[in-house]
Formats: C-alpha cells, structure tokens, sequence
C-alpha cells in the first residue's frame, strides 16, 4: 500500500484496416492514456499506459479501464488490473457497526488488529475519538497475534444516528494513523415507520397520500397528544390502530401546489417522559398537472 503500480497494455490492430484508439476512459481513480499513436496500422501495435496510486486499497482489486475505437464490431474494450495490496497494518471490521440499539441498552463490539503482512510487527499505541458517549480500551490478543480495540457506547445517548471516528496511532511509518467509522441506530419505545415522508414525483392536482405509522414498543401506555404538518403543504388525519399502542397518521398533499420542490417537517406529540417530539422529514416534487412523465 502506498506505492505506485505501472503497466503497459499492449494492443494489436488483427485487422485488415486502420484501428483508430478514440480515448482511454477510467472510473478506478488511476491515470491511464495514450503511450502511442492512436491510428495503428494493420499488424501494428497501440499502448495505453497506466499508473494506479495504490495509498487508498487494501486487499484484492480489480480497476477497470475502457478503450473506445472504431471498430464497427467492438467500439470499446475493457482492460483490467488485478492483483492484491497488502498493508502493515489491518483493522477490521471496517467501518464498525454497533447496531439498531434501544436506548439503554448496553453494546460491546471490537475492532481486531492484525499483520498485514509476514513478518510485520507494527502496533496500535494509542486510539483517539471525539465523542464522550464512545468509550475504547486497547488489549493484546491472548493467542499473541495481534490486538483488539474493545468498543463501548454509553446506554442513554440521544435518539437517532450515531456516528464518530476512531483514529488508531500506530508505530509504522506507512500508516501512521489508521481510521475507522463507527456508527449507530439508536431507537427509543416509540418508532415512526417509515423514518421519512417521500411522496417522489407528484403531478399537481392529483391526490397523493402517505401513511405513518406510530408504534409502541414500551411497557407504559403511549398517546399521541398533537400533531404539526407545514399546513400549506400537506392535511393529515390520525386513526387509533390499537389503543395506547399503535396509530396510523396519513398525510394528504394539499391540492393547487405549485410546481417545484417541497420540503418540510412533521412533529409528532405524545406523553412519553423522554420522547415527547418526534420529528419526521417530508419531501415532495410537484410537477405541474399538464406534463407527462
């Protein structure tokens, strides 16, 4: 990892007339191009040369690149590198998932680090984050072939996602530092279903609705006690699914909007103790009633 790889293609025109290289196209992050004239003659010889940075891959890889000709009966080709990148160092997994979590549920995961080649010896020395809910400790492997990162979340962190970055200081002078992701769905007792209001393309005039559902998944009773919506944009109507436990909230967009985009939100109003307010995205494009499409 970290080096340069460099390679020359090699392509023979086997043809009876003159094979025309248009343009090299690459969607790898490597640089590829002409290293020869574009028209090759019948028998000749083209070159593409290219350069693959090698700073941002771990593991086995393929990167694609597309040579476009004019040949009737194949106007492009494909050329792949493949090969494998090894790095000092390996932290896995990566990026770190603790989960859909209930708040106030108590979650441990590790992040396993190992040689990433024979015969390296580099280590963790330290581990750096930015967020005071996420706890890390640092422990040698007891069969001695590496070390593990013990990952810990406070139980009573705010609703929603959850997401920060664990640098891990090493003693390697490739990768100096190694990051992780980690993140997090946190839920409490009540759950909106869908998280978001998409009503997608909507031609202005025609009725569009979307369906909530507000879902109990507590102990006590739940009420939904008010509802919000941008009243310019969308009605609603609020059923009681089974009492205290689940409730349906359909949303209707108001007739006469004009074309555009629509955005907005919905509040929620229940007696839960800690989730009072629940608020949900709505998105919309209205697009004007005499178009189709």
């Amino acid at each position: 990892q970290g080096t340069s790889v460099e390679h020359t293609f090699r392509l023979r025109n086997a043809g009876h007339a003159e094979l025309r290289l248009d343009h090299v196209k690459t969607s790898c992050g490597c640089l590829a191009g002409l290293a020869s004239a574009s028209e090759i003659p019948p028998g000749g010889e083209g070159r593409v040369n290219v350069v693959l940075d090698t700073m941002r891959i771990t593991g086995h890889t393929t990167k694609v690149i597309t040579v476009y000709t004019n040949d009737p009966g194949a106007p492009s080709a494909g050329l792949a590198l493949n090969g494998s990148v090894t790095t000092d160092i390996v932290a896995a997994p990566s990026p770190l998932y603790l989960g859909k979590l209930r708040r106030g549920e108590a979650v441990e995961r590790e992040i396993r680090v190992t040689a990433g080649r024979p015969g390296a010896t580099y280590e963790v020395t330290a581990v750096e984050h930015s967020n005071p809910a996420l706890h890390t400790s640092l422990e040698r492997l007891p069969d001695g072939s590496g070390q593990r990162v013990v990952v810990t979340l406070e139980p009573h962190i705010p609703l929603g996602r959850f997401n920060d970055q664990l640098v891990l200081r090493t003693t390697s002078p490739r990768q100096p530092a190694l990051t992780v992701s980690v993140f997090a769905s946190v839920e409490g007792d009540v759950v909106v279903l869908p998280p978001q209001v998409t009503f997608g393309l909507a031609r202005a005039g025609v009725a569009a609705e979307r369906d909530l559902y507000i879902r109990n998944r507590g102990l006590r009773p739940l009420a939904v006690t008010a509802v919000s919506v941008p009243q310019r944009v969308v009605t609603y109507r609020l059923d009681t699914l089974e009492d205290g436990q689940e409730y349906r909230l359909t949303l209707r967009l108001r007739d006469g909007l004009p074309p555009g985009k629509v955005e907005g939100t919905v509040e929620i109003f229940t007696d839960h103790p800690d989730e009072g307010r629940l608020v949900v995205p709505l998105y919309a494009i209205v697009r004007d009633g005499g178009r189709r499409g």
